[in-house]
């Protein structure tokens, strides 16, 4: 991977007998303006709590919540920051007839996602925008790497449509008439 390109994030969701993707981007830099005292706050809090990218992916957005709770910033961060992680954020399913693609938001609000999976992954998807907004880009590649060993996720350069279209494709058994979904990320 070329370190030139923006790393996008996928993540494997297993949902009992398939697995969905949930893929996400970095916020704008004009996003990273208004919010980089917060931003900074958490990148630093993980670090210097010791947390790191053992620990760090999986509190992050509590930490954040947090940090903007103490600052009297909840409201702000909850309705601009934490939308906008979430509307960078698609999810990638087996559908008839092919790979079909989702907002995040819709997966939360349509309960497709259970409440455990849902606080994984935004505190895995708030870490993720943590890292891509403050490590330099050569660091970044190998924290990502490091953390997304926790949760088998991978980086990508390619967008939500582009790693959709890339996905295996689903095939049907002739034996049990059931349809075999594929689970693997692709690189």
């Amino acid at each position: 991977m070329r370190l030139n390109q923006k790393l996008n994030l996928v993540i494997p969701v297993e949902q009992g007998d398939q697995t969905l993707y949930v893929h996400s981007t970095p916020i704008s830099t004009a996003v990273f303006e208004r919010y980089f005292l917060v931003l900074s706050k958490t990148f630093s809090a993980i670090y210097n709590e010791g947390l790191g990218v053992t620990v760090g992916p999986r509190v992050a957005a509590l930490l954040l919540r947090k940090i903007a709770s103490d600052r009297g910033e909840l409201e702000d961060v909850e309705k601009g920051l934490l939308a906008e992680v979430r509307r960078l954020s698609n999810v990638v399913a087996p559908g008839e007839g092919g790979w079909t693609t989702y907002p995040f938001q819709e997966a939360v609000d349509r309960r497709t996602l259970d409440d455990d999976d849902i606080r994984v992954l935004e505190n895995a998807l708030v870490y993720f925008t943590v890292a891509s907004s403050i490590h330099t880009r050569a660091d970044l590649l190998v924290v990502l790497d490091e953390a997304g060993k926790l949760w088998s996720a991978r980086t990508t350069s390619l967008n939500c449509t582009e790693y959709a279209a890339s996905c295996p494709k689903l095939t049907v058994t002739d034996s049990s008439g059931e349809t075999v979904t594929t689970s693997s990320v692709p690189s």
